[in-house]
């Protein structure tokens, strides 16, 4: 069973167990490049254990155990940073941030607001805030609390979609999600990918 939530901090053990359920999502024919940042969280005992039992009744923030960063080449390249939490003894996942570049040019910034519109740059939230469509899967997946059962997290909404180098970086968070009765989960890759079409339709 590979749900996102382990009995385990190894970032040895965990990060394969990671990649492996993303490569299933994507279909992906071979392993997916990863790099594993350890967040410097990785204590448990007693402490730790009580500090998150009071998170879990009184609200507080999570625990950054480590994030791993993957490499997407397909069916778009992209790169995408699993926040890994920790719970005790053991580990779950918790905000996933997905970043990609979109060869088409926009003069300004704009990001995806609590009331669910576009602000920034006039022209290109304009277009944006016409596709009602845009607007609803934008609101699903830049989730501010959400999560596997048992392990939901909060955070600050994150879309936004600015001008780069090559051409306009697309970056959103959400976070992952169980699925199968809680026996699996999601990484709502396929809600991004098509989020991104969508965008770059739209501008």
């Amino acid at each position: 069973m590979n749900n996102l939530a382990y009995s385990t901090q190894d970032p040895q053990k965990l990060a394969p167990k990671v990649e492996e359920l993303l490569r299933k999502e994507l279909a992906s024919a071979g392993p997916i490049g990863y790099e594993v940042e350890d967040a410097g969280a990785g204590e448990t005992g007693a402490r730790s254990m009580l500090k998150d039992a009071g998170a879990y009744l009184f609200g507080g923030n999570t625990t950054r155990l480590l994030t791993i960063h993957f490499h997407i080449t397909q069916p778009r390249s992209a790169d995408l940073d699993v926040h890994m939490n920790r719970q005790g003894v053991g580990s779950y996942a918790g905000s996933l941030v997905y970043s990609t570049v979109t060869s088409k040019r926009m003069a300004g910034e704009v990001s995806f607001g609590d009331d669910g519109r576009f602000a920034g740059d006039a022209t290109a939230a304009g277009k944006l805030n016409a596709s009602k469509d845009l607007l609803k899967k934008c609101n699903a997946f830049a989730v501010k609390e959400g999560g596997l059962t048992g392990f939901e997290v909060k955070f600050p909404r994150l879309f936004k979609i600015a001008p780069s180098d090559n051409g306009t970086q697309i970056v959103g968070a959400t976070t992952a999600r169980s699925k199968s009765m809680g026996f699996s989960a999601t990484f709502s890759s396929k809600e991004f990918f098509e989020l991104v079409s969508l965008v770059e339709a739209t501008l």
